[in-house]
């Protein structure tokens, strides 16, 4: 951004505009504990037919939806059809997304589900050798679902839930599911039974066999086509159809096209007792809206994101009609939605309750507009914010930049309401105003005020890195009953300040390979639930050791393993499971964190201090005169100083480096430029009349002396004299 006066006001964040927006929450890969196949495993168990399993029917089933009695109940041929992706959505269940690599793939979940006309009752025909194709009129544009495996069903009425994926053409896909009107998917499965009729051609009814007998008779297995009336599943889903606009919502913005092209309109923020939120067009993600606005942490610096620069006079507007006012500091403040944890993990509930879903990824985005409206003592008292139109200006919601031109006056009494030098700092407060649509009709709009809180003691606490650490697991044979293995995580502090941690927020994720999505989620609790983070060189901090869970009588005790060591400045949190029925933790892919009641440790006034010191410079320079009166007469020395002939005096301004001047017999005077920074003008300093330390040391025939204490005095001239 540039220095000019003509600058904008305020400036959005390079973020990617494609729904990246902040989630305040940590996802971690859980590495080697996770078994990537197990899950599809676990699920394919569970779906083929046991022999135990394989029903006795009456007479071969014919079609998908069929009730068939047979001598133990009744049974069904489950129907294949294209779910919505959530209870509330609207749309398919279906997606079209790119990997790192650029590759696309047709991602579509099938749901196998229990007929209306079957009684409560009736039991499914087990189904194996699960195929499925998307048919289109152009035999070139079929796909070939190359993967086939079981997820999670979301409901009783739900036999299967299939996840489908084919590495695609995106150009040729999206347009076949937009256009081609016959595009169908079609799933075959093979239908496992065995035929008993018990009444013969005479009337004579047989008694039912016994299981020796059952488990003898031949299985039959017809192949079948399961979408509804033995056909394929309509997969027509142009964008004339709202609902189906968020399928080419990755595809549409990796061809430029705008990001309103992926959104259904229908979609409208919805009210609940834990806050608003809106469905967005990716799967299980939702938008919220943030708790405030806090300034963004620089990493680099270690400070608040806060920058000062002083105007010269040529780049400010009438300067010469007000010569007293034309030297201006502009001020920067980077700010950054931040998102309450513990409101987000109720609105996370709640989400996951309406939509029936196992854990909804919560982003900030949806609304239809975003303006920074300022308070009204930011004009009133000499502040002048660049570019600014009756005092409001559209923003990125994701972040953006306050930039401020101040009289010297303004900006002084900006750095006392940043850092007084008593009393706790009250710093500055605006808002943000987010329109957001409750209705499909654009224009009922609703405004939501976003506090905005610029306070140098309270940035956004993002800055805390988790890292995922867990050991491999033991044999799994050597679980006792009830004890599933805890999973570990390192945190830390990249900066150097430090902070206090009140609690923890975490949750174990089962997603689905393909999609990533999860499918399943369990809570955690962590040890230490609270803690403090320091500096690089603090020592570790680790949990207790776990606690062995007890043992039967006569078994001999387990010993949980021993907790991974972490170096110094970081604390290790053991997270264990809190689920009644726990997941087994080889399912677990991901690992969700969040941290609570975080107060990061900043004097203002050290912090202010360190915005100034990393600021541009002023321009301004204080030439500083030394001089000592006894070089320049030597014959004024004391005898016991009679060998001094010279003095090394080093001048300093608050935690700069020193300058060093060298005075001698032979030049007993010199000058030494120092800069005149922002302290100085916040302090109601002059270039003319600097202040600064001092200390010196003589130098003698018989060897260099020691530095005197530091002094400080305000001027440009510095008499100096011998060290006594």
């Amino acid at each position: 951004m540039s220095d000019e006066a003509e600058a904008p006001h305020l400036e959005t964040l390079d973020l990617d505009p494609g729904l990246a927006g902040a989630t305040g929450q940590t996802l971690t890969a859980t590495g080697e504990t996770f078994e990537p196949g197990l899950l599809n495993d676990l699920m394919a168990r569970r779906a083929a037919p046991e022999p135990d399993r394989i029903p006795l029917v009456s007479t071969a089933p014919q079609e998908p939806g069929e009730v068939v009695s047979g001598a133990r109940g009744d049974y069904f041929v489950p129907v294949a059809t294209l779910p919505a992706r959530s209870k509330r959505s609207r749309t398919p269940a279906v997606f079209l997304e790119a990997d790192d690599q650029g590759r696309w793939s047709l991602l579509v979940w099938i749901d196998l589900v229990r007929p209306d006309t079957a009684p409560a009752e009736a039991r499914p025909i087990p189904l194996s050798d699960l195929t499925a194709v998307l048919t289109t009129t152009d035999e070139q544009s079929t796909v070939t679902f190359t993967s086939v495996t079981d997820l999670p069903t979301p409901d009783p009425g739900v036999v299967r839930r299939l996840a489908l994926a084919a590495e695609v053409d995106a150009a040729v896909t999206a347009d076949t599911l937009q256009n081609d009107m016959n595009a169908a998917i079609v799933v075959n499965g093979t239908l496992s039974y065995r035929v008993w009729d018990n009444e013969t051609l005479t009337g004579e009814i047989l008694p039912e066999p016994s299981p020796e007998d059952e488990a003898a008779m031949e299985v039959s297995g017809s192949s079948m086509l399961l979408g509804a009336g033995g056909g394929g599943i309509a997969a027509y889903l142009p964008t004339s159809d709202k609902p189906n606009r968020p399928i080419y919502y990755h595809w549409n913005f990796k061809n430029g096209a705008g990001a309103d092209q992926g959104l259904d309109p229908d979609n409208v923020w919805i009210d609940s007792p834990a806050g608003l939120w809106q469905p967005s067009p990716l799967p299980n993600q939702y938008f919220v809206l943030p708790s405030e606005y806090r300034l963004a942490f620089d990493m680099e610096r270690g400070t608040p994101a806060m920058s000062v620069l002083l105007v010269r006079p040529d780049a400010v507007p009438d300067a010469a009609a007000d010569p007293d006012q034309a030297w201006k500091v502009r001020v920067r403040f980077k700010m950054v939605p931040w998102l309450d944890p513990q409101s987000m993990e109720r609105l996370r509930e709640v989400i996951a309750e309406e939509e029936g879903i196992a854990y909804p990824q919560l982003v900030l985005g949806g609304y239809a507009s975003a303006t920074f409206d300022e308070s009204s003592w930011l004009q009133d008292l000499g502040g002048k914010t660049l570019g600014t139109e009756a005092g409001n200006t559209a923003i990125d919601a994701r972040g953006f930049e306050l930039v401020q031109d101040c009289s010297m006056e303004y900006y002084t009494l900006l750095a006392r309401l940043l850092a007084p030098a008593s009393g706790t700092a009250t710093g500055v407060e605006g808002r943000v105003v987010l329109m957001l649509r409750r209705s499909p009709d654009d224009t009922a709009k609703v405004q939501r005020d976003i506090p905005v809180k610029i306070r140098l003691d309270r940035p956004d606490d993002g800055f805390l890195t988790t890292e995922q650490i867990t050991a491999p697991f033991p044999d799994a044979a050597t679980w006792p009953a009830g004890w599933t293995p805890p999973f570990y995580a390192k945190v830390h502090s990249p900066s150097t300040v430090r902070a206090d941690v009140a609690g923890v927020v975490a949750a174990l994720l089962v997603n689905d390979p393909l999609t990533g999505v999860p499918v399943d989620r369990a809570r955690v609790a962590a040890t230490p639930a609270a803690f403090s983070l320091g500096g690089s060189d603090a020592a570790p901090v680790q949990p207790p050791a776990e606690a062995p869970p007890p043992a039967p009588a006569g078994a001999p005790a387990f010993q949980p393993p021993p907790n991974p060591p972490v170096g110094n400045g970081e604390v290790l949190l053991r997270l264990t499971q809190a689920e009644a029925e726990p997941v087994d933790p080889r399912l677990v892919s991901s690992v969700a964190l969040d941290y609570t009641g975080v107060t990061v440790k900043i004097d203002p006034a050290v912090m202010l201090e360190r915005v100034h010191e990393l600021g541009m410079s002023t321009g301004l320079m204080s030439r500083v005169n030394v001089s000592s009166y006894q070089l320049k007469h030597p014959e004024s020395l004391p005898p016991e100083l009679a060998d001094v002939f010279g003095i090394d005096v080093e001048i300093r301004r608050g935690s700069a480096q020193p300058v060093t001047v060298s005075l001698t017999r032979d030049a007993p005077e010199a000058t030494s430029d120092i800069p005149f920074g922002f302290s100085d003008l916040v302090a109601d300093l002059h270039p003319d009349q600097p202040k600064f330390e001092y200390r010196r040391r003589n130098l003698a025939t018989k060897g260099t002396g020691a530095f005197s204490a530091w002094e400080s005095v305000v001027g440009r001239n510095l008499l100096v004299t011998p060290v006594t």
